[in-house]
């Protein structure tokens, strides 16, 4: 049984050019086809606007594909309803690129935290929390602070920490450097690459930075501009 596998993904939207013309269809990218073992790794590259997100989106199940199936571990991830996606979305983490816009901008850092545990019916591990902190050099005195006061590199590293705390088996990284000093961003690459040896996880990345992410010696999708 494959971990995941991607078979002839298709997606497109529609718009209306004006109020008195008919809906287009736009196509954003056709047919893309992968399959991941457990503990396996891809990277998504291609241009702005070529789709690469909007492909991590329908794995992670927060879109729907116009056409072509997304399988976990056997099972069809969107032919499933609401609560049985819920379900699998302790195992299946996505961190999307502008956690300044993904996260509550009024809710503080504590709050965020700990609603990671809630909402899975999990019991809060501080000393968990208080690991990723040290790691990802995010200092206790953030807690308080609410989304909307924390500076872009600091919203990542909480993103990233959020995710990580329900020890996925699928981790969906968009351009989760993008917005990290190199140093930074070399230490938590180096963490989550010893991390996988331990917990045998697979990553999907999304990045223009290829190099950054060679030592997990991933499968490559190029994804081009229709």
């Amino acid at each position: 049984m494959e971990f995941l596998k991607v078979c002839e993904v298709s997606q497109s939207f529609k718009i209306k050019r004006h109020l008195y013309l008919k809906e287009e269809e736009i196509n954003i990218f056709s047919n893309i086809s992968f399959d991941l073992k457990k503990g396996e790794n891809i990277l998504i590259c291609g241009e702005s606007g070529s789709g690469k997100s909007t492909l991590a989106k329908i794995i992670a199940m927060l879109q729907s594909p116009k056409s072509g199936e997304v399988y976990f571990k056997g099972m069809c991830i969107n032919k499933l309803d609401f609560k049985e996606q819920r379900i699998l979305r302790e195992k299946i983490q996505y961190v999307f690129q502008d956690q300044k816009i993904a996260l509550n901008p009024h809710k503080s850092v504590k709050w965020l935290i700990e609603s990671v545990f809630k909402n899975f019916h999990k019991k809060i591990n501080h000393n968990h929390i208080y690991e990723l902190f040290n790691i990802f050099d995010f200092k206790e005195t953030l807690l308080p602070l609410k989304v909307a006061q924390l500076s872009g590199g600091e919203a990542q590293r909480l993103g990233l920490i959020r995710a990580l705390l329900l020890k996925p088996e699928l981790l969906i990284l968009d351009e989760v450097t993008s917005a990290l000093d190199l140093p930074v961003a070399n230490k938590i690459l180096e963490y989550l690459y010893n991390l996988q040896k331990q917990r045998n996880f697979s990553c999907i990345f999304i990045s223009h930075n290829e190099k950054l992410f060679l030592r997990f010696e991933p499968k490559i999708l190029n994804i081009e501009t229709t």
